[in-house]
């Protein structure tokens, strides 16, 4: 009997799996796609023809991170649409604190992370933010469909550039994620109310 073979999802994350590992013993640096593809149990030909280069796979990584924090924070809002601030705090805290544990931004943090991994979230975050946005954007207006389509699309907009300035800037030291979370949902969450 063959073994099946794996889908292209099932290759990507195993790839994204196999990255994250390496991240947390390595700088991105020493981080080859030879590395990579080894622990994935793919070949090296298959992350060129998926992802192109380093900076491609880290690109899709991030990517694929932010859509996992999404699906994640539509989940908190939608159970707690009937509370726009409630829901908030809790996504935002869901955010700050996966974010914290990521490997790739603790890299982008440290200040010691190579320039590819900083252009990500820097001068080539356009596909980042519109990414994110756009998924903030479905999440608001499934949870609280009183928004206009301008509130809707304004509000993702900032919210999701908001979050991106915490990869690159993280928050102060004396400043728990909680405390954090609910600051800014005080502020960013009376748009949302009916």
């Amino acid at each position: 009997m063959t073994p099946r073979r794996r889908s292209s999802a099932e290759r990507s994350a195993a790839v994204f799996d196999a990255l994250r590992a390496l991240l947390l013993e390595h700088p991105w640096g020493e981080v080859t796609l030879e590395a990579v593809a080894r622990d994935a149990g793919v070949s090296r030909q298959t992350l060129y023809n998926t992802f192109g280069s380093r900076y491609g796979l880290a690109q899709a990584y991030t990517l694929a991170l932010a859509d996992v924090l999404c699906d994640a924070i539509a989940q908190t809002v939608a159970a707690h649409a009937d509370d726009p601030r409630r829901g908030l705090e809790q996504a935002l805290l869901l955010y700050l604190e996966t974010s914290d544990a990521d490997p790739l931004i603790r890299r982008v943090r440290s200040g010691e992370a190579h320039h590819d991994l900083v252009r990500i979230v820097t001068t080539d975050a356009g596909p980042l933010l519109g990414r994110v946005a756009d998924r903030l954007e479905e999440t608001v207006r499934a949870a609280w469909p009183h928004l206009s389509p301008q509130q809707a699309t304004t509000w993702s907009r900032t919210v999701a550039r908001l979050a991106a300035s915490y990869v690159t800037t993280p928050p102060a030291d004396d400043e728990s994620p909680a405390a954090l979370a609910a600051g800014l949902a005080a502020v960013l969450a009376p748009v949302l109310a009916p």
